[in-house]
């Protein structure tokens, strides 16, 4: 594995991802969450996480889900740096949710296994700019700058 840096939602982020979840162990259940980002420098992204008992992993763009999630650039780089959590998102309007957000309940467990998988990969994640300013190495972005 490269410890280059990786463009946040790039289709190598979602391969990168797809790598990282693959050495998980399969769930009895299987998952779809879709997340659509908006507004994002290259514009709207989509990825799949994929949980299920062939496989866990990820794909590049939109297609059938159990639940999507929805939320702008700004919040999905402060969800992935660990500023701000998806939860929280949620409960305040920030991040919407569609489909059958139950589904995500029973699949806790599993969710915080994804997490887990996901960290060695964020301290490698590209986020751009910021407003009006350089772009930041990955350990200066999740320090703040």
């Amino acid at each position: 594995m490269t410890d280059d840096p990786i463009e946040f939602l790039s289709d190598a982020w979602v391969a990168a991802v797809d790598t990282a979840l693959r050495r998980l162990t399969p769930v009895p259940g299987p998952l779809v969450v879709a997340v659509m980002v908006t507004g994002g420098p290259g514009g709207d992204r989509h990825y799949r996480l994929l949980l299920g008992p062939d496989r866990v992993g990820a794909e590049p763009g939109p297609g059938p889900a159990a639940v999507t999630m929805t939320m702008t650039w700004d919040l999905a780089v402060a969800v992935n740096q660990g500023r701000e959590s998806a939860q929280r998102a949620f409960l305040d309007g920030r991040l919407t949710l569609g489909g059958d957000p139950v589904v995500l309940l029973g699949h806790a467990p599993h969710l915080a296994a994804v997490d887990d998988a996901l960290a060695p990969l964020r301290a490698r994640t590209s986020f751009g700019p910021p407003a009006g300013g350089p772009p930041l190495a990955p350990h200066d972005q999740a320090a703040g700058g």
